[in-house]
């Protein structure tokens, strides 16, 4: 973003399309939830640029035209929320294959020192022995 760009904030954006800011709010929401990257300030909230300003102008006349929600940020970006969701359905597999290798893995090292310990009981109890024989 160049330094001259302007920036707006969600109130004057939201006035400017005579839309509530929660609505505002909604809209960015599922925009990002699509991939639509917004620029973002020290305090983490969304800065508005020319380019968003258009983005939004062309969501409110999308919606005007009776397109559905959906649709019309599917439009604009390119993505779906079911490519998100399949996304998420994704890591979730990851995790769950990852949570059984990190379970075999753990199994694996509890075996591997539980025969470790086993080895060095076996050992103590051999020379223990030894000991009770030599006293005798």
């Amino acid at each position: 973003m160049s330094e001259q760009e302007m920036q707006y904030t969600a109130k004057d954006l939201a006035s400017s399309l005579d839309v509530t800011t929660s609505t505002l709010r909604r809209w960015a929401i599922a925009l990002e939830s699509a991939h639509y990257p917004f620029q973002r300030n020290e305090k983490g909230q969304r800065i508005y640029t020319e380019q968003d300003i258009a983005t939004f102008e062309e969501l409110k006349k999308l919606l005007g035209e009776k397109m559905t929600f959906a649709d019309a940020i599917q439009q604009l970006t390119g993505h779906t929320k079911t490519e998100n969701k399949s996304e998420t359905e994704k890591l979730n597999v990851t995790a769950e294959e990852l949570e059984k290798l990190v379970s075999r893995a753990v199994k694996k090292a509890v075996k591997k020192e539980r025969e470790k310990l086993f080895k060095q009981m076996k050992k103590q109890m051999k020379k223990e022995l030894e000991k009770l024989k030599d006293k005798n």
